[in-house]
């Protein structure tokens, strides 16, 4: 089945249920579609939405690209709108959507960003972003900054990855010397060594420790 989960966000009924069907058409069933915004984050939340498709020309109160900003979200998004001008171009580039469509809308464009979509879709669910700039590719077990790859020693990388699983929740120190060497005794100033190494290459950002026990890995939603 397709990984898409679509959301329409549309201020005409006809011409967002016309688009939700055409989708479907295309071969991608999980489509739902809003004609008012403040549905909109609800529905996000509730159906994990993992595409938006937004006309920019919603209501007098608010546009498609001021809506998006005020979402704060990393969903791939396509804007839909009948205007072409170099100002509400401008300002839909910049928030770095993954296409533009001019009403009315052409289907064999529609169907190239819908392919292009899920694409980036199955790419990003291998990735973990700690925030905008930190991310770790768990199909590589790579760390990155801004693009540039860090490179972690064989313990750091088990212990970032200890920490990413354990989903934001406090691993004991018993546990990540459990963990990372086994049957092995180490000291405890092993382990916290350890600790401080990745934290640096972390930018001593994120690794959170909770006095005498463990520590968290807290992402940011920045």
């Amino acid at each position: 089945m397709n990984s898409l989960k679509i959301l329409v966000i549309e201020d005409e009924s006809l011409i967002a249920l016309e688009l939700s069907e055409t989708i479907k058409s295309f071969g991608y069933p999980n489509v739902d579609y809003v004609t008012t915004v403040d549905k909109v984050q609800n529905i996000i939340n509730s159906k994990k939405i993992n595409l938006l498709v937004m006309d920019i020309n919603l209501n007098d109160k608010i546009t498609g690209i001021e809506l998006y900003k005020k979402l704060n979200t990393q969903i791939p998004i396509i804007y839909s709108t009948a205007y072409r001008d170099d100002k509400t171009m401008s300002e839909a580039i910049a928030t770095n959507p993954l296409g533009y469509l001019i009403k009315p809308i052409n289907d064999d464009e529609l169907k190239a960003l819908l392919k292009l979509a899920e694409y980036k879709t199955i790419s990003l669910n291998n990735i973990i972003r700690l925030d905008k700039e930190y991310l770790f590719n768990v199909n590589e077990d790579k760390l990155f900054y801004q693009n540039s790859y860090i490179n972690l020693g064989k313990k750091e990388l088990e212990l970032l990855k200890l920490l990413l699983n354990a989903n934001e929740s406090t691993i004991s120190f018993e546990r990540i010397e459990d963990e990372i060497w086994k049957n092995r005794v180490v000291s405890s100033s092993a382990v916290r060594t350890l600790i401080y190494r990745l934290r640096g290459k972390l930018g001593h950002q994120f690794i959170e420790t909770e006095f005498n026990y463990g520590i968290k890995l807290i992402k940011s939603n920045k």
